[in-house]
Formats: C-alpha cells, structure tokens, sequence
C-alpha cells in the first residue's frame, strides 16, 4: 500500500511532529509519499523526514502560485506515484486534498475547532472563511479523522459531519520520559534552576489562545503562599510583555522563549499547567505526561477528554479564571506527586503512545481502500 501525505510545510509545530509519528511508526508493507507545497521555513523538521528515506516532494510554491499551479503538479506526482490513498492535514493540504477525490481516496485528520482556531489567529472575517473552506473540504473526503473525541464531536453539532472517526494524538516515549532525580538536578544545574523548589512549566503560544496571563496572574497569588516555586515560561508570543508585567521582575519567573529541547524543559519540571482557551488535543499537555508531570488544566472539552483518561494525574479550573487556577495549584502540591506521575504515565503507554496512534492510521487506511474497491 502506498500512501500520499500532503501538507503545507514540515514546520516544527504540533501538528508536523504527529505527522512524524504517523510515518516513522508504518510497517514495510506501507510505502509513504511525502508531498510539501511551499518553502520550508527557518524552523523545519525537514532533516528528520529525510532520515527516514522516504520519498518527498517539495514544490516550493508561494501563496499565490499554489492557488493556480499545485492542482496541475500534485496530479502530476499522483499519475506518477499511484498512491492508494492521499492523506491530508491542514487547510491547504486539505483543500487541495478535496479535488481528487474521484481518482484517489482522501482521508483528512482534523487538529482543531474550526470555528473557534480560525478567528482567535486570523480575525473574525478571513477566519471565517478559512473555517468555511476547510469543512467544505471534510465534507468531500473519503474519511475524515479527529484527534480527540471532543474534535468529532464539534463535527457533529457545528457542521453534521456525522462519519468522522477518532485518532487521538501520540507521544514519542523514546523522546519525552521522565527524569531521575539525578537527571533533574543536573538539568536544573544546565538552565540555572533551583534544585530545591517544585518547578511549574507552561507554553507560551504565538497567539493569545495559550492564555499565558491566566497562567501568570494565578502563579503570582500562588507565590505567596509557596514563594519558593518556580515558573517557567517556553515559547514566545503575543502575551509574553504581559506576562513579563504581571511577574514584575521576579526572579521565580522564568522566560526561556522559544527552546528546541523541550524534553529538558520538561524533564527538570515537576507540574504543567495549560490554561489554552481553544486546542484539538493539546501536543503540550501529552508530551508533558510522557515526562510524567502531575497537570493543571482548562475545562476546556479536550482537557476534560484528557482528565477522563487521567483523574489521577490532573486537575481542571475554570478557563479565564486565574482564582480558581491559583486554588488548583494549592490543591495539586498537597497530592503525592509520585502516584499523580505514574499514574499519568501509565495513561500515556496505554492511550496517547505514538506508535498506538500509528496503527489507528494504518487501519483507518485499509478501511478507506477496502471501502472505495
């Protein structure tokens, strides 16, 4: 079987290193095709697809040239390549995707809420029309696949796309793994972090959609009462001057921006906290668990969908709420934070590995051949 993935650009972000996962996790029999539509951008995860030796296309084309030249070339590289199936994810790759649906079976995995991610980055108006366009392609694919249930379940109320199925999103174990206490010392020692205080680390996204001044605004109430904590801070973005304010130059806040070790980050940590306003299932929050980090999150639906899977290993707080974020970050440092770790990584092996999601692709594909012979 051979298989056509179609994306924008291997950008180092979430999404690409699901892609990763799905490719570096398929068996012999299934042959991936990797096609690129523009230029890769300075942080790209291009050299890591190429050790894999898979065959890769890169078209190289701008905005403008794609929406008049990469119809005619990827049909070139399909007449070519003969793929089985052509698997899309994002909104170029998935509107491109959609015009070929009567040669080749499409499946599209979708990351996010449509009308919720577009606006929040884009603006109410281009947003909107980027979250028309997309569900206008999801509706001619062959298969749709959501990374949470919560994704699926948006499909349904917002847009009766009734048939979508759930592929959650994996960790690389290998990569992201607790550390031992030797191992912690010495990061903190590396990064100029405290060994003795309870670490807290949170994301800083280039939007506002991370909500990093909820994060900020709790931890400095949480730092009267446990003034030895630290908080760092990875990742850059529009809310990181205000966080800055809010932590007014206090020294147990820290702002690393944006790292390409983030295991390490995670790894000297003991706590993560996600306040996110709107994601699909959070690659944060899962590789934070993989490090066995205890987790304080939003009650947003994939959050909730997490906290199901793992009541042992986190806690919710109302999104917006810096109050009763700061009340749950009392609550989790008087839980025993070793059980809260074991049970959080016990959740990862068993739901949220890379390869488990692999193979819920690979059966996704057989599916999708098997019901378009």
């Amino acid at each position: 079987m051979k298989i056509l993935y179609l994306v924008s650009t291997l950008q180092k972000a979430g999404p690409t290193s699901q892609l990763y996962y799905i490719i570096s996790n398929l068996p012999a029999n299934i042959t991936p095709v990797l096609v690129t539509l523009s230029q890769e951008p300075a942080q790209s995860r291009l050299n890591d697809f190429k050790a894999l030796g898979i065959k890769h296309y890169q078209l190289n084309l701008s905005r403008l040239e794609g929406v008049f030249l990469a119809k005619g070339k990827v049909k070139s590289i399909i007449e070519k390549e003969l793929p089985d199936v052509i698997h899309s994810q994002g909104l170029r790759g998935d509107v491109l995707a959609s015009k070929f649906t009567d040669e080749v079976p499409v499946l599209c995995t979708i990351r996010n809420f449509p009308q919720l991610d577009f606006p929040m980055t884009y603006g109410r108006v281009i947003g909107s029309i980027m979250a028309y366009q997309q569900i206008r392609a999801l509706r001619q694919v062959s298969q749709v696949c959501c990374v949470s249930d919560a994704v699926k379940d948006n499909l349904e109320k917002t847009y009766n796309i009734n048939d979508a199925v759930t592929a959650l999103n994996g960790v690389d174990t290998l990569n992201f793994y607790p550390a031992d206490s030797k191992q912690k010392s010495s990061l903190r020692k590396t990064y100029g972090i405290n060994e003795n205080s309870n670490v807290w680390i949170s994301s800083l996204g280039k939007d506002n959609r991370k909500n990093s001044v909820t994060v900020a605004a709790a931890f400095k109430l949480f730092l009267t009462e446990y003034p030895d904590d630290t908080l760092i801070f990875i990742g850059d973005g529009q809310q990181r001057g205000e966080c800055q304010k809010i932590a007014a130059e206090s020294s147990q806040f820290k702002f690393f921006g944006k790292v390409s070790n983030v295991s390490d980050y995670l790894r000297m940590a003991d706590y993560f906290i996600s306040a996110s306003r709107a994601e699909g299932m959070p690659n944060a929050v899962l590789e934070a668990m993989s490090c066995g980090l205890p987790s304080v999150l939003s009650d947003i639906e994939p959050h909730q969908e997490i906290y199901a899977l793992n009541p042992n290993g986190c806690v919710t707080f109302k999104t917006e709420s810096d109050t009763d974020l700061y009340s749950k970050l009392v609550e989790l440092v008087k839980f025993d934070r070793q059980c809260m770790a074991d049970a959080t990584i016990a959740v990862v092996n068993q739901h949220f590995s890379s390869g488990t999601m692999s193979k819920k692709y690979q059966k996704a594909y057989h599916e999708v051949v098997n019901s378009n012979g």
